[in-house]
Parts: C-alpha cells; sequence; structure tokens
C-alpha cells in the first residue's frame, strides 16, 4: 500500500476567537444590525478589537454591505473614491476591470454611467477624483444605493482617522453630507466607526452640529482581562489554547484582543509553565517590536512637547496631572493624544496608554524622578 506524502498544511485559528471577550458587544451589534436604522454609530475604544467584531457581524449579516477603511483617505475626495471602488469592486464586480481602467467600458459600466448621469453623477469625476470632494461624497453613496438597489449598508471604519487630519470646517462638511444622503429616500444605511470622544461620537452629541441625534450609538469598550476567560463558556470551540495561558496573555496585553491572541499563539511554541509561557511569548514580541515602538514614542513630541513624559508617567501609574508640569501643558498634550488615538480613558478619572507595547515600552525607560514618583 502506498504511503501518501501529502502534508496537511496547518489549519488557520477560527476568526470567531477574535468574539471572545467581546461576546455581548457581538450579540447586541447584531441586533442593532438587524434593526436596520439607518445610521448607526459605532465609538470604540483604541484596540478594542472593533474592526474584527464589524467584519464578523458584516459576515453573519443577510445585509447588502460595503465597508471601507477610512485611514486610506487623505480628505472628503478620497473617501469618496474608496467608497466607490468598494461599491464596485463588491457589488458589481463585472464592471471592475472598466472601473479601475484596465479595460473599456462594459455593459454593467455603460448602465451605471448612465442611470447616475440623469440624477447628475458623472461617474469618470468620480473614478478619477476629479471635482469637490463633498460632491463626490454625495455622489459616491448615491453609487452604493443604486447598485444596491436601495437596501444596502455602507460601513466605513476608523472615521475619526480622517476627521482628525482634516480642519474643522471640512470635518463638519464631511459628516454634514453624510447627514443629508442618510435622510434621502432610498438612501444607502450607515455604520460609522470612530474613536471614544473623538470628533464622530461627539458630532451625535452637540446640538449645534449637522449630525446631531442623527443615529444610535452603539459603545465598544476594550475588553477587561476577565473577559476573555468568562466567554470561554460559549468560546472553548474556536481555540484549543489553554485558560491559563489566555489569562496570562490577557493580562500582559492589557485585554487588546490583536496582542492577546498574538501572544497566545506565541506561547504554543513555548514550554513550561502556562502562565511561564505566555511571560515568555510577550517578552518575545516586546523585543521583536522594539525598534518600531521606540519610534512610536519618538513621535510622540511631534505631538506636543510634554507628550512623552506624559505617557511615562501614565504608564507608570502616575496621574498626569501631578506631574510638575503646567496644567494646560498636561491637559493639551492629553487632548491631542486622545484625538489621534494614542491615549484613552478606560474609565473615568482614569488615563491609559492605548498601545500595551508602548505602555510597557515607555514604563521600562520613564526618567528616574517618574519611577520615584510612582514609588510614593
Amino acid at each position: 500500500m502506498p504511503v501518501s506524502t501529502k502534508t496537511t498544511e496547518p489549519q488557520a485559528p477560527p476568526r470567531a476567537r477574535w468574539l471572545i471577550g467581546l461576546m455581548s458587544e457581538h450579540q447586541e451589534l447584531a441586533v442593532r444590525l438587524a434593526e436596520r436604522p439607518d445610521l448607526l454609530v459605532i465609538e470604540s475604544d483604541p484596540l478594542s478589537g472593533t474592526s474584527a467584531l464589524l467584519a464578523l457581524a458584516l459576515d453573519d449579516s443577510d445585509r447588502t454591505s460595503v465597508a471601507v477603511d477610512a485611514r486610506i483617505a487623505g480628505d472628503g475626495l478620497d473617501l469618496a473614491m474608496a467608497i466607490a471602488t468598494a461599491a464596485v469592486t463588491r457589488l458589481a464586480p463585472q464592471a471592475a476591470s472598466w472601473w479601475n481602467g484596465t479595460s473599456a467600458v462594459d455593459a454593467e459600466g455603460l448602465r451605471l454611467s448612465r442611470t447616475l448621469s440623469r440624477r447628475g453623477v458623472d461617474l469618470d469625476q468620480l473614478r478619477l477624483g476629479a471635482g469637490p470632494g463633498a460632491e463626490q461624497l454625495r455622489h459616491a453613496l448615491e453609487l452604493v444605493a443604486d447598485i444596491s438597489e436601495g437596501s444596502g449598508l455602507l460601513a466605513i471604519d476608523h472615521l475619526d482617522d480622517l476627521l482628525e487630519r482634516l480642519t474643522a470646517h471640512d470635518a463638519v462638511t464631511l459628516l454634514g453630507v453624510l447627514r443629508t444622503e442618510h435622510q434621502r429616500a432610498g438612501s444607502v444605511q450607515q455604520l460609522l466607526v470612530g474613536r471614544a470622544e473623538g470628533r464622530l461620537a461627539s458630532a451625535l452629541r452637540d446640538p449645534d452640529h449637522p449630525l446631531y441625534r442623527a443615529g444610535i450609538i452603539l459603545r465598544v469598550r476594550r475588553p477587561r482581562p476577565h473577559r476573555f476567560i468568562d466567554d470561554l463558556a460559549v468560546g472553548r470551540p474556536w481555540t484549543k489554547a489553554p485558560v491559563e495561558v489566555i489569562g496570562a496573555a490577557a493580562e500582559l496585553a492589557g485585554g487588546a484582543p490583536a496582542y492577546v491572541w498574538r501572544t497566545v499563539d506565541a506561547a504554543s511554541t513555548q514550554t513550561g509553565d502556562q502562565r511561564d509561557r505566555a511571560l515568555r511569548a510577550w517578552r518575545e514580541l516586546q523585543g521583536t517590536t522594539e525598534p518600531s515602538t521606540a519610534q512610536q514614542f519618538r513621535l510622540l513630541g511631534s505631538v506636543h512637547r510634554a507628550s512623552p513624559t506624559v505617557v511615562c508617567a501614565i504608564a507608570c501609574g502616575v496621574g498626569p496631572y501631578e506631574l510638575p508640569l503646567n496644567p494646560k501643558s498636561v491637559n493639551d498634550a492629553l487632548t491631542r493624544m486622545r484625538a489621534r488615538g494614542q491615549v484613552f480613558s478606560p474609565e473615568r478619572q482614569r488615563w491609559a496608554v492605548s498601545d500595551p507595547l508602548l505602555d510597557a515600552w515607555a514604563r521600562n525607560h520613564a526618567p528616574i524622578w517618574i519611577r520615584r514618583r510612582a514609588q510614593h
């Protein structure tokens, strides 16, 4: 009998394990999507696992959806082109070659062009990125609505990353277009993802903003480490990793799912005590990422001159307002870093460094006088 030489490739960990630690948030998001609100805003903590949560929820939903990552956009025109390209690629793939300029216009492209031209939409301008950004954004939303026949859902992730790069006026204009379009009959429904206390969520609470009370807000916090253990009651089939390893990884990574699962995977190659395996895996991760983490710390000075000191204090457990610095400088540094997702407030009157690796690096390299303050 011949011996088979075929090797079995290792299977990738199931994507569903990303729900561990976020089970209740996943259930609430599923309920909200089933209600089909015209506008749903997710207000999330940095590195909370929201992007993976959103991707899984959209996959499980019976909705026709288009997903866009706003981090790739520099302004409203960039966002419009990204939305239009994602819509054509996802919902009209037969026209994708024409849209991307790799073939001549085809039948589906002609249909789209003729249909939207009756509404004053020039698809060539949208495809090539010409014209005012606000106008093209409106046209992109009309394109999504047309291709999905009015039943689609547009999900824009990391929208605050784009809004923070814009002037206050341009940010209001962009959000105003989204508000106007979501109120139009037959428009595409919108799911927008921003940061906690970011421009997006703040706009829904501002009576003077066009987006005031325009939609429902769903809050997604970074899961606390114990949530990973609690959710294993349901999510045990999604991971074979020992409970002790998952718990230790969650503690070391501050509950940030991307780092938790990266540490868990690395720990599987270690030997010895379960918690020691997780610790060694975490230290290896710190070592391999140290150059980029150190560069990340250096760039804090370009945000505000007090930012490096403030981050070191937070990492060491010292309240930033306890530092011998001008309180206004501390406040300005915190405000700017929060707007960029570098720090966040997991609970009232407490600050945390968003990236657990940066947090660990800053703690290990903090000035000696900050370490002394941490001991008292």
